[in-house]
This record gives C-alpha cells, sequence and structure tokens, in this order.
C-alpha cells in the first residue's frame, strides 16, 4: 500500500466501512429499538470517536472534546461546556443539532473536517427522535414513528455492524500505521548520508508520508550533475525534486531518469536542452514539469508526449511554439501548459 498519506487511507477505510450491507437486519425497521436500534449506531459511527470514553470509543483512547460525552441519553442531557447536546421536543436547542447543521467549513461544524459525516436520513432520524420527545426503551413502531423515518431507518447500518466496520477500519490503519513506520525507519540512513552533503534540503513530504522531498534552491549555481548523483541512496524515495536555477545539464538528467517515483520536477533556469528530456521519458508519474527558462525547442516536447499523468507544464521563455503546444495537448490532454503572458 502506498504511504503517500495515511490520512487519505483513514477516510477511503471510513467511505467503505459505512457503506451498508445488502443483507437484511436481524430486526425490520418497525422493530428496531428507537435508542440503541436505531440512536446509538448513528452516534458510534459518527461521534464517538471524539465524544466516549475508552470503553465505547472505537478508537480505545479516552476523547471527550468539549467535555461532552454522547454515550448515554443522560450523558448527552447534560451536555458539555456550552449546552445540553439534546432537548427533548426542541430542536433549535439542541446543540448536537445545531453543530450538524452548520456549514461545513464552519470551524464548529460536527463531525470536524476529515471525518464521517451525518448523512441526510441519519438526520432526519435524529430530528424526529428529539421532536418525539427521545423515546427510550420503545421500538420504532410503539414510538410512532412515520413511514417516511422507517424509510430512512431501513437504510442505516445495526450497531453490529458499525462495531464490526470500526473494528476493521481502526485494525486496517494500525497496521498501515505500522508499515509507514517501518518505511520511514527504513529512510533514516539513506536520508543521513544525503543530508551529509546537503544540509536541510531533504525530509519526508509530511508527518504522515515516508515519501521524500528534496530541494537544491539555497544551493543554486553550485549545485550540479556531480552533485545530484549523491541522491542516489534516496532515488527510490523522492517524489519532489526541486533544482531550480541549479547547473544541472543534460548529463545530470540520466541521474533524474532513474528516480522513478518523481511527480514533481523543476528544472527551471538550468542547462536542460532537448537532449536531456530522453531521460525523463521514463517518469509515468510525472505531474508537474517546470522548464521555464530553458533551450527546450518543439523537438523536445514532443519527447514528453508519453508522459500521460502530467497535468502541469512550464514553457515560459523557451523556443517551444504554439503549434507544437497544440499538437503536444492531443496526447496528453489534462496537461496544462503554461506559455507565460503573451505582450502584444
Amino acid at each position: 500500500m502506498s504511504h503517500r498519506s495515511l490520512f487519505h487511507f483513514v477516510l477511503a477505510a471510513l467511505a467503505v466501512c459505512f457503506v451498508i450491507s445488502d443483507k437484511a437486519s436481524a430486526k425490520s425497521a418497525a422493530d428496531r429499538d428507537v435508542y440503541k436500534g436505531v440512536v446509538v449506531p448513528i452516534l458510534r459511527a459518527k461521534c464517538y470517536q471524539c465524544h466516549a470514553d475508552v470503553s465505547d470509543n472505537p478508537s480505545g483512547k479516552k476523547k471527550i472534546k468539549g467535555k461532552l460525552e454522547l454515550t448515554s441519553l443522560e450523558l448527552m442531557k447534560k451536555g458539555g461546556d456550552e449546552a445540553p447536546a439534546v432537548v427533548a421536543g426542541d430542536l433549535e436547542e439542541s446543540i448536537l443539532l445545531m453543530r450538524i447543521n452548520l456549514p461545513h467549513d464552519d470551524e464548529e461544524h460536527m463531525p470536524p473536517e476529515g471525518k464521517p459525516q451525518i448523512e441526510d436520513n441519519e438526520l432526519k432520524v435524529l430530528e424526529w427522535w428529539i421532536k418525539a420527545e427521545l423515546p427510550v426503551g420503545k421500538s420504532m413502531k410503539d414510538a410512532g414513528a412515520p413511514d417516511d423515518i422507517l424509510a430512512a431507518v431501513e437504510a442505516l447500518p445495526t450497531d453490529e455492524e458499525v462495531k464490526d466496520a470500526l473494528a476493521k477500519m481502526y485494525a486496517q490503519a494500525g497496521a498501515s500505521a505500522a508499515r509507514l513506520a517501518a518505511a520511514r525507519d527504513a529512510m533514516k540512513n539513506p536520508i543521513a548520508e544525503v543530508s551529509g552533503h546537503f544540509p536541510n534540503s531533504i525530509g519526508f513530504i509530511s508527518q504522515q508520508d515516508s515519501d521524500l522531498t528534496f530541494t537544491a534552491v539555497s544551493m543554486r549555481k553550485d549545485f550540479n550533475d556531480e552533485h545530484l548523483e549523491k541522491l542516489s541512496p534516496v532515488s527510490a524515495g523522492l517524489v519532489d525534486v526541486n533544482l531550480s536555477a541549479t547547473s544541472i545539464t543534460d548529463a545530470g538528467a540520466a541521474t533524474l531518469g532513474k528516480m522513478s517515483r518523481l511527480r514533481k520536477l523543476w528544472l527551471n533556469g538550468t542547462g536542460i536542452t532537448d537532449s536531456g528530456l530522453d531521460a525523463l521519458q521514463s517518469l509515468t508519474d510525472l505531474e508537474y514539469l517546470n522548464l521555464y527558462g530553458t533551450e527546450i525547442t518543439d523537438a523536445g516536447l514532443k519527447k514528453l508526449a508519453g508522459l500521460k499523468n502530467l497535468k502541469k507544464l512550464y514553457l515560459w521563455q523557451t523556443k517551444v511554439t504554439p503549434g507544437a503546444v497544440e499538437e503536444f495537448k492531443k496526447s496528453v490532454t489534462d496537461c496544462d501548459v503554461n506559455m507565460g503572458i503573451k505582450v502584444e
């Protein structure tokens, strides 16, 4: 599994976990217990990760934001720092609903950004429950749930299904975190070796990543093809390399061609010419390439036509013509080619 971002993995896992299975629930919507069988699964799936003690928190850790626990009706009525989470019969005074209904970009919105959001059918059920005076210990039918609410409940997972999904998700996230830690640990010595040559120039893309970024911007013309070869110990992990305004030439491009996972490459202001682009043809993951201020011509641009993942290409102040760019766009259709500002 790629370690590009553990954060994105968790989001993907959550999206999969909360897709409801086709199997029928043990009980029909009408027979499910209002609180334990309907409300609790919603809150467990979407709220307990931030508002539950160890015993109920799916992460296995105590996390009670704003001193608000949502794991029992009594605790919800008690509320946290601000007000009761739910008030029987009163939607406007129930802070749980107020937070859910805030715009998603509001810092007070619940669940917070990056967490699975309350879906329309779940919100509809929660609103009905509050308006119905917070029934507990009754079936949906006995609590007087109308047909539209029963239909919404039919689409909801049972509490056991939610528990199973959360357990699997956290197990997968834990395994992914372990792989990430191992990958980062394996790069320690190679990074130390490169850092010995170029202090403060190499590092991980983020704390949730094992991919590497390197920049020679501070060295500028003092960084040349011979220096580029010293990146060999980390070449397999590099995804971003910034060689802007350095002394890199076509000879150094051969080293770049071995960095097979490169996604972003800055060669603006270097000595790269059409000949140097031969080595870049193998960089099929490349998404961003800056060739501003180089001697690249139409012939060189043709060599990049196989880079189908390219999204941004800077050709300002090169010898590439508009006609060649139009031809290039027929092969790399999703690429934004920047030719700079036209002076009329």
